[in-house]
Formats: C-alpha cells, structure tokens, sequence
C-alpha cells in the first residue's frame, strides 16, 4: 500500500498566549481531495504554513511523500505546488516575464500545459502582474503552480475574487488537469462550501486549533442529517442518547429536532418504531455542518 501522501501527528503551535494549533492529527492519501474548513482565525493558514515549512510547529512530526517535511530533497520539495492566500509575485514583471521565469527555476516545466492553461482563463500575457485583479492573480498562481507537475497541491483561500463562473472553471482546472493519475493529492482550504461538497473526499473541520471533525463526504452526505418527527407520546430518555445523535432540540411539546452525524439508519428506525404523528428527515448542508463544528455562521475575512 502505497504511503500517505501528508501524515500530521500531534502538531501544536503556539504564537505569544494564542494557541494556533494543538495536537492535530491528520493524513492525506494518494489521489485524495481534502477539503479543510473553519472560520476565520482557526489555524487553517497556520496548518498550512507548517506543511509548506513556512512555520516550524512546537511540537509533533509532518511527514510529505513519506518521509520527514526537513528531509526533503530539493527535487521532492519541487512536487509541492501552492497557491497561498496572499500572493505576492514580481509585480513589475508581465504574465510572459514571470511564466518564462519560472520554467528556468523547474526542471519539470511543462510548456504546454502552461499555454493550454493561459488560454483557457483568457489571461494577457503581456498584462502587468500589478494591473491584474485578485482573482486573475489567483488563476496566475495556479498555472505556476501546476506547470511544475507537481504531485500535491496546496490551496489556500484559492477562490476569493472570483466570480460563480471563474470558480467553477478554477475547479474543473484542478479536477480535470491536475487529478490525472492516482498518484496526486489535493489540500484545498475554503469558505466556498458548496464547491467543497462537489469535489472534496474528506472534509476536516477545524476551529479554535482543534480537527473537530473529520469523515468522508459520502459520509456526511449520507449519515448528516436532521430528523424532525412528533411522537403521540414521550420518548424514552436511550432514544434520544443513542450513538450518533449530535444534538436534539424541542419543537413544542412533543416535537424534536434530532441532529444525527453517524449512525442515522438506527436512529431513524428507533424514531420509527416509536409511536409517531409527523416523521421527516433532511440533509444537512456543509454550511450547518460548519456551524455545528465550528461554533461560527461567519464566512467573511
């Protein structure tokens, strides 16, 4: 079995009296879509960060490719491709300048994929790096990044000041260029959460430092739900305790609002077999799922 392409174990960092990570735990595996979700000033950049090296964390091990984040050889580290959150590049240089640039710093520059992904977002090549808007830069940060061939590629915040349809283009970029072997990975780090339910095979959910949650998309799809039923009469105390069951709510005397995370099929049936008026089940979308884990509705930077 081949290794995880990103192994995390009990990383924790700490800035002044703010812990910005503590202990977490987290692989990634060959051909996989992470998605990573919190809000604002969880520790998803911080997280970020010490993958790229950027940030040397106080505690716990990171492993990429198999082996150690410092053990890297120059030509391993050249497998990464990122597209940070804030993107500074030469500004005086052109799109062509700093495209020519790059191809001289990878030995594995694939020229046609670069002109076939300059094309495709319609950029100028002769447009100056300061002209360009948010989003076009975040199109030019991409390109550099897949133009190296790399085998994982971390994104973070990689669709703010893009519109509906560039997102979508950006996604389908990824999805359908870069995904082409089994063999690479995708870390990509989001407020979009629709576009994450769409691509992701895991989401984690971070808050405060802390994975609150980690499961497989099919999973949430499947087992995330919210039942609302009204007994005839009440329930007994184990119904409403069975594993699985996030959070109930009351909704009038003998109404319920049964938040399940795992386990759903049990739990509806236990619902089911109890004497009933009204039993209803819904799909919880990863936006709830952000505030249930996350404590936060905040999306905004």
């Amino acid at each position: 079995m081949a290794a995880e392409m990103v192994k995390i174990e009990k990383v924790s960092k700490q800035f002044g009296a703010k812990q910005a990570l503590k202990n977490i735990h987290l692989t990634i595996q060959p051909g996989e879509i992470l998605g990573l979700v919190g809000p604002n000033g969880a520790g998803k950049t911080t997280l970020i960060s010490v993958l790229m090296g950027l940030v040397i964390p106080d505690s716990g091990t990171v492993h990429l490719f198999g082996k150690e984040r410092t053990e890297l050889t120059r030509s391993e580290r050249s497998q990464i491709g990122f597209v940070p959150d804030e993107i500074n590049l030469y500004e005086w240089m052109s799109i062509d300048e700093i495209l020519r640039f790059q191809r001289t710093m990878f030995s594995q520059w694939d020229q046609k994929r670069c002109d076939r992904f300059i094309q495709r977002f319609g950029l100028n090549r002769k447009e100056k790096i300061r002209d360009l808007s948010k989003g076009m830069r975040s199109q030019l940060a991409l390109i550099l990044a897949l133009c190296t061939r790399p085998k994982l590629l971390i994104l973070d915040e990689p669709l703010e000041g893009l519109d509906p349809v560039r997102r979508l283009e950006f996604l389908n970029l990824v999805l359908e260029d870069f995904l082409e072997g089994d063999d690479c990975s995708v870390l990509i780090s989001s407020h979009y959460l629709e576009e994450l339910e769409r691509m992701a095979d895991r989401i984690a959910f971070i808050s405060d430092g802390v994975l609150q949650h980690l499961a497989p998309m099919e999973q949430i799809k499947s087992e995330s739900k919210t039942i609302r039923v009204v007994f005839q009469k009440d329930p007994p105390e184990e119904l409403l305790q069975m594993p699985g069951i996030r959070d109930v709510q009351r909704e009038g005397k003998l109404g319920y609002l049964i938040t399940v995370e795992e386990n759903f099929s049990a739990v509806l049936d236990a619902c089911a077999q109890w004497p009933h008026f009204v039993l209803d089940t819904y799909h919880r979308s990863l936006d709830e799922l952000f505030s249930d884990y996350t404590g936060s509705g905040d999306f905004d930077d």
